[in-house]
């Protein structure tokens, strides 16, 4: 090879090794993008939907019932590990249960003698308007 086909082949490698440059700076700039677009979509909470377990009590003294709060994120799934802070009111039939027990972000109920719908206000931290969750206690009937 000759002095001049040196040049030429120096030449050539040069552009190429800024290419690649532009490139891995590229593909990390995505990758992080990317990463970021996930975490926003699997750990901020869209919704919150409250689930009584079980839906509905008996006016026997015993009955008890737990309403939840379950936050969903952007993609759909549960997000067990995220814990929000809820504060429940019973506005409607407080004299027909007893709270058992609150915690961050359930409260429990236990129904007494009488039969009717309770409704439970819950107000998000943060959060203007309340959800209202109607708990029914239902009159227990034998079947023959």
């Amino acid at each position: 090879m000759t002095k001049i086909d040196d040049e030429k082949y120096r030449d050539i490698g040069k552009p190429w090794n800024a290419t690649k440059i532009q490139n891995l700076i590229l593909i990390g700039i995505s990758l992080l993008f990317i990463v970021a677009l996930g975490v926003k979509l699997l750990l901020n909470i869209s919704r919150i939907d409250f689930v009584a377990n079980p839906p509905s009590m008996f006016p026997d003294g015993q009955s008890t019932t737990t309403v939840k709060a379950i936050p969903y994120n952007t993609v759909g799934l549960p997000m067990k590990f995220r814990s929000i802070r809820v504060f429940y009111e019973i506005t409607d039939g407080s004299d027909k249960v007893v709270v058992v027990s609150r915690d961050k972000n359930s409260i429990t109920l236990r129904a007494k003698r009488e039969t009717g719908d309770v409704v439970v206000r819950a107000h998000l931290a943060g959060d203007t308007i309340p959800y209202e969750i109607i708990v029914p206690i239902l009159p227990q009937f034998a079947l023959n």
